[in-house]
């Protein structure tokens, strides 16, 4: 009898617990979880500045365009909001995976001593954001709520592509600092986390959804059920996340 496949898309940033859980998943079941990384350019290992419309690509229509998924992964609930409303992600076939806490990355080091968020409002400081996918919007939403919003916009010179994208902008020193999670401290090792206070902290989820043309609804549920496990959870937690 041919072993059973399952396709999964996921983000880039999620993909290392989300590799593991799947060979438990092989082990238990007996069934192949294939894993597909997402591959756009922002995924790429460059600081890549969004500029002349590069900041539009599509996380979801990487997935919709491939047509062989089964499940996909975000590295926040709002992208898989979007998928259901444009009909990529089938209605209410969705499971919360693990939780991300913002932080502040800088170059390992630290040689500026930023320690807290007013910190980048110094004049001459040089600040990365990203316009895209699960830290698209986060820097407004942690500066707002310290009261910090003109300040803080004024000292942001660097507009970055998604995840990977802002991290190298750090470790190439384009920037000081950028908006990030705390769990990119498993990314790279030229970084350093400063983690924001209870006061302006935010927490964005990792889900997995299942998309509208999964051919194997069944399949597919069963391992969306196994990614809530305390075994995954663990995984999970071992790369950062708050599970």
């Amino acid at each position: 009898m041919p072993q059973r496949i399952l396709n999964v898309f996921t983000a880039r940033a999620c993909s290392s617990p989300l590799e593991e859980a799947a060979k438990l998943f092989q082990q238990a079941a007996g069934v192949s979880v294939q894993i597909g990384v997402c591959s756009r350019h922002c995924a790429s290992m460059q600081a890549e500045e969004a500029v002349g419309g590069t900041g539009g690509d599509d996380f979801l229509q990487e997935i919709a365009d491939a047509g062989i998924y089964d499940l996909a992964i975000a590295g926040a609930e709002y992208l898989l909001d979007d998928g259901e409303v444009r009909g990529i992600i089938a209605k209410g076939c969705r499971r919360s995976i693990a939780l991300r806490q913002s932080a502040l990355l800088v170059p390992a080091g630290n040689p500026k001593g930023i320690g807290r968020l007013e910190d980048l409002t110094r004049p001459g400081m040089r600040i990365a954001v990203s316009v895209l996918d699960c830290l698209k919007g986060v820097w407004e939403d942690i500066s707002a709520r310290a009261g910090l919003l003109a300040p803080v916009r004024r000292n942001i010179t660097f507009y970055a592509n998604g995840c990977i994208s802002i991290i190298e902008a750090v470790v190439q020193d384009k920037v000081d600092a950028a908006f990030g999670w705390s769990a990119f401290s498993h990314l790279d090792q030229r970084i350093e986390i400063v983690p924001f206070g209870d006061a302006v902290n935010i927490s964005r989820g990792t889900a997995v959804g299942m998309l509208s043309t999964c051919k194997q609804r069944e399949l597919a549920g069963q391992f969306m059920d196994f990614l809530t496990t305390e075994p995954v959870k663990a995984i999970y937690q071992k790369f950062g996340w708050q599970a």
